[in-house]
């Protein structure tokens, strides 16, 4: 049956821990990010807050001030709302300075309660020619007209979605030009509008409605331009504010089939997102704020006002509204004049519908990226890679925020190559742990069969002592400890020549571990077969050994072990006579004599194996009854410590100067207790072996 290609394409790609899943996680982010729930939104919104707290805008020199009605102010003219002829004479002192144009951020809906003709309404029981000649006095509203009237004023409008009973009025239609589709599905829309008094409303040029909405999370990031009420459409306070002062008559706004797409006033284009709404890019606190009693004293320059925008706002106890934004919190007339600011400086923020693609594409790149390309055997690394791709898009993301007010969200992007990289890390981590088991599995088997190695091997060696119960004359101890559970080093010794003779051996293969134990079984019987056939000619022996040693080694070649050293030796147990050879192995010990400590040194040879065709040359020394021969391997000598310090021969040879000789055995374990001692908490690295040959004055001797 023949595969299709595609399958095996797709299970190809799927193949892996993890990936399925992780891809899985990555469509479902896409997904999500298409859908755009709340969560999202306000995720990316917090990212934008962020990054404004991050790169605030610079000072402007677009020259707002705010002529402030302060706790100042009301401390000494009295509470709000002030007589219309302190607010008319503040505006005559504004505009003595020749502003740019003056936006008052409240609305007069009532009419002046301290005007004349109110007064003598509200007190019957003034003194009618008292009454008359108030009634003959000019009305305050008037006198505010007048003052707005001769300076370009813009006016407040309060929108409200119910119905208002006070809207004072039809209302004034603004020059809007339309350009493409109809905006006003896309704008706010109202059922009233709250209005000034009608003597006010004819004064000024302009009137804009005040419309802050926070988000959902109540925090200002954007401010409509324009709302809709009954069909007609409505500039902001601070559109207005802008067009009244740069002296244009028309507003234009474009649209497309997606939503508002910008409003021009002039040559400048305010950049909107698709229902109307300038995208704040917030200053920090400024010293823009004039007191109004300072401005109403006579000492006060109003020079220092010329060709500024002035907004005329109140900030009393319980008057002001404040304003949460992404700096903090703010008053609403602080909002039209950062709004302001901006669209003077060109320094709006823009989210063009494009960026939502952009940050899909680079979702599903990232994504990929961390799925396919990053590699999770080295998890350090993995999570070191993903960490600097998520600080790439927050980059890009301050990148494009601080050079092209572009508002790109790094969030969504982050957060799925995170969420990926999570799921990949917990897939490489279940088959990590899988493999662990299996691989756990296989060391219990192959520790259950090395263990029964280590019994089968350590049943090759000599392990019952005494050695020979029948004869008291011989005195043998032996001790291995492997550094694995098999080992490479050997001992053996059995009585020749009529048991006259006692042979006696000791080597070490080089290596550890399987390799090393199966060569040491061979050489064990290589060594053994020569002796039977040999007798005591030790160089015959030797000779044997090595010729057959090296053809096994060289099979075992490829599995780690070579050579072997070896010390062998024929003791006569009836005169102390000694013959021995050493195979490239340490010289051993010879304690407990009236010589003292000493050792058997000989030319010796290579390690067995090494070379086929070599005579060992055979040497000859003497025990004397009582001195016990140590011969060792350099397990002993090289054991290391936690510091990595070597045992060395030099702290061998004087532990032994220092050993009582009893017996073989006593020696033996006063060496292994020593090593021990030195050893403390480091890692055996090589076999160790001792053995011990006490030669026992008797009556013959």
């Amino acid at each position: 049956m023949t595969r299709d290609p595609a399958v095996g394409w797709s299970v190809a790609l799927l193949r892996g821990p993890g990936r399925a899943a992780a891809l899985a996680l990555v469509a479902g982010a896409l997904a999500l990010r298409i859908i755009d729930p709340g969560i999202i939104t306000e995720l990316r919104v917090r990212g934008f807050d962020l990054v404004e707290r991050v790169w605030p805008r610079a000072s402007d020199s677009a020259r707002v001030t705010i002529v402030d009605i302060d706790e100042k102010s009301l401390a000494q003219y009295g509470p709000w709302p002030w007589p219309r002829h302190l607010v008319a004479e503040l505006i005559r002192r504004i505009a003595h300075g020749n502003p740019r144009v003056v936006g008052i951020d409240n609305v007069f809906v009532e009419q002046d309660r301290f005007s004349p003709t109110e007064i003598a309404q509200e007190l019957p029981g003034l003194p009618p020619a008292l009454a008359e000649a108030l009634a003959q006095l000019p009305q305050s509203d008037r006198d505010l007209a007048e003052a707005m009237a001769a300076i370009r004023t813009v006016l407040a409008l309060i929108p409200s979605r119910e119905e208002v009973a006070r809207s004072s009025g039809p209302l004034q239609s603004a020059p809007i030009r339309l350009l493409g589709d109809d905006p006003t599905p896309f704008l706010k829309s109202y059922k009233s509008m709250v209005q000034s008094q009608p003597d006010l409303r004819a004064a000024a040029l302009a009137a804009g409605a005040i419309a802050i909405e926070p988000d959902a999370d109540g925090i200002v990031r954007r401010l409509a331009l324009a709302v809709s009420y009954q069909q007609t459409i409505v500039p902001s306070f601070a559109l207005e504010v802008v067009r009244i002062g740069a002296g244009e008559h028309e507003i234009a706004i474009d649209t497309g089939a997606f939503g508002i797409e910008n409003i021009r006033i002039g040559a400048t284009t305010i950049p909107t997102d698709r229902r109307g709404r300038a995208i704040l890019h917030f200053a920090p606190s400024r010293a823009r704020y004039v007191s109004a009693s300072d401005v109403l004293n006579p000492a006060f320059d109003p020079a220092e006002l010329r060709r500024h925008v002035v907004l005329l706002g109140v900030a009393g106890v319980g008057i002001a509204g404040l304003r949460q934004t992404p700096l903090g919190l703010v008053r609403a007339v602080d909002l039209h004049a950062q709004l302001i600011e901006s669209i003077l400086l060109g320094d709006l923020l823009r989210r063009p519908p494009f960026l939502d693609w952009f940050e899909l594409a680079a979702a599903l790149g990232a994504g990929l990226a961390v799925v396919w390309l990053l590699r999770y055997a080295r998890p350090v690394r993995a999570v070191g890679i993903a960490v600097a791709i998520v600080a790439a898009l927050f980059c890009v993301e301050l990148a494009l925020f601080r050079f092209a007010d572009r508002l790109f969200d790094s969030t969504f992007p982050a957060l799925t190559v995170l969420g990926a990289l999570g799921v990949m890390l917990v897939g490489n981590l279940r088959a990590a742990e899988m493999e662990l088991v299996r691989e756990r599995e296989a060391k219990q088997r192959v520790e259950g069969e090395l263990a029964a190695a280590q019994a089968i091997q350590m049943g090759l060696l000599p392990r019952r002592f005494p050695a020979f119960p029948d004869r008291p004359d011989i005195d043998v101890y032996a001790h291995v400890e492997p550094a694995r559970m098999v080992g490479g080093d050997l001992y053996d010794y059995l009585l020749i020549g009529g048991s006259s003779r006692l042979f006696f051996l000791i080597a070490d293969v080089s290596g550890k571990g399987i390799p090393a134990a199966l060569l040491m079984a061979v050489t064990k019987e290589i060594v053994r077969d020569a002796v039977m056939t040999f007798g005591p000619a030790l160089d015959r022996i030797l000779a044997e050994a090595n010729r057959k040693t090296a053809a096994a080694s060289a099979d075992l070649q490829s599995e780690g072990g070579v050579f072997v050293t070896a010390f062998a030796g024929i003791l006569n147990l009836v005169s102390g006579e000694v013959d021995f050879a050493s195979a490239g192995h340490d010289a051993p010990f010879l304690l407990g004599g009236k010589s003292g400590l000493r050792r058997l040194v000989t030319e010796g040879g290579p390690p067995l194996g090494a070379i086929d065709d070599f005579r060992y040359p055979i040497d000859h020394d003497r025990i004397e009854p009582g001195e016990v021969l140590l011969l060792y391997t350099d397990g002993v000598t090289e054991a290391e410590n936690v510091n990595h310090t070597l045992y060395s021969s030099e702290r061998l040879t004087k532990a032994l100067g220092k050993v009582p000789v009893v017996d073989a055995q006593s020696v033996v374990a006063a060496v292994i207790d020593d090593v021990s001692r030195f050893v403390g908490g480091g890692e055996q690295a090589d076999d160790m072996t001792l053995l011990a040959l006490r030669r026992v004055a008797t009556r013959a001797h």
